[in-house]
């Protein structure tokens, strides 16, 4: 899905430092606040689909910025006449807690169908015009598949086992999963999480990785840093100058590419481990996935020095996952 080409392009790229607010300065009103914030369904997918087209202009990526933000447009109108889902109840999240796992955990969540109804509607929504060839195949072979296809792709997903030759099909599998579990997360109790998850490295409410942090002002004169659900899109506070996979504080460094002060990598040399950072001061109109999408040159080049992390959902596949 990412176009040929596209490691030039990447690893030649400069962001545009953002200029246009989205409202993700809202997090500086939560940084002496609730350290976990749940997503807002009415907001989450439309205000990343603009932030992808605002993104889009003029950058290397052009296409491909456009062809997501098209996909994330369709999640936003896949929203609407959902059929209903299902949330655990008390016995399995209790059952999730004393196995220490997040009560949304797709490792130990049953899906229910509406992420299958959610894909139909994507696969129905997003502009044709946009697709290159591999993404109007992938359409065409998900509108055909059987239900236990769509499960095994959406195992393999769920499992960061994406094989090059399926990663256009993650792309939609992908988007339809994160609108079912972000559903799951705007209604889940709050009071249902473990309060021994909440300063953890994966999410609290889901416990997939983070797509990136974002520090705002507020709490003390570093600012608090809130990371990001790579799935359901919940935002928790979390430890500054702290690895996020492996809780090391201890030889964290960060790289950055010339003239993008707003955005770090954040690099861990315990583990090898590397995550992103955006600061909101330098730069208030930001939105994770979509800035992270944007910034794929930082990723190729803490890459290239050793460094993994957990791919970004829309290029499963594609980039690389860090091994174990």
């Amino acid at each position: 899905m990412v176009p040929a080409g596209s490691r030039q392009a990447l690893s030649s790229d400069k962001p545009e430092r953002p200029s246009t607010a989205y409202g993700e300065n809202t997090l500086g009103e939560i940084a002496d606040g609730d350290p976990v914030r749940l997503p807002d369904l009415s907001i989450v997918f439309r205000r990343r689909a603009e932030r992808l087209a605002v993104l889009a202009n003029g950058h290397e990526l052009e296409g491909f910025l456009r062809l997501i933000a098209s996909v994330v447009a369709a999640q936003h109108a896949a929203l609407a006449g959902l059929p209903p889902g299902s949330l655990p109840g008390a016995a399995q999240i209790a059952k999730a807690r004393l196995a220490k796992q997040a009560p949304l955990d797709p490792v130990s969540l049953r899906r229910d169908p509406s992420w299958r109804a959610a894909l139909g509607r994507i696969l129905g929504e997003v502009d044709d015009k946009l697709l290159p060839e591999p993404a109007r195949a992938a359409r065409a072979a998900l509108g055909t598949a059987s239900e236990a296809e769509l499960e095994a792709l959406a195992d393999r997903f769920l499992g960061s086992d994406v094989a090059s030759a399926d990663a256009a099909k993650a792309v939609f599998v992908a988007a339809a999963l994160q609108v079912a579990w972000t559903r799951m997360a705007a209604l889940i109790d709050k009071g249902d999480l473990d309060p021994g998850t909440v300063d953890a490295g994966q999410c609290p409410v889901c416990g997939s990785p983070p797509i990136a942090g974002i520090v705002s002002p507020g709490g003390t004169k570093f600012g608090h840093r809130h990371l990001h659900c790579s799935l359901c899109a919940t935002a928790w506070r979390y430890v500054r100058a702290r690895c996020v996979h492996c809780g090391s504080t201890e030889k964290i460094s960060s790289r950055q590419i010339a003239g993008t002060s707003y955005l770090r990598a954040e690099c861990c040399e315990s583990c090898q481990g590397y995550s992103k950072v955006f600061y909101v001061e330098q730069a208030k109109p930001l939105e994770p996935l979509a800035d992270d999408l944007a910034s794929l040159g930082l990723d190729l080049m803490v890459g290239e020095e050793g460094y993994a992390r957990a791919p970004n959902p829309f290029v499963l596949g594609v980039m690389e996952h860090p091994a174990g």
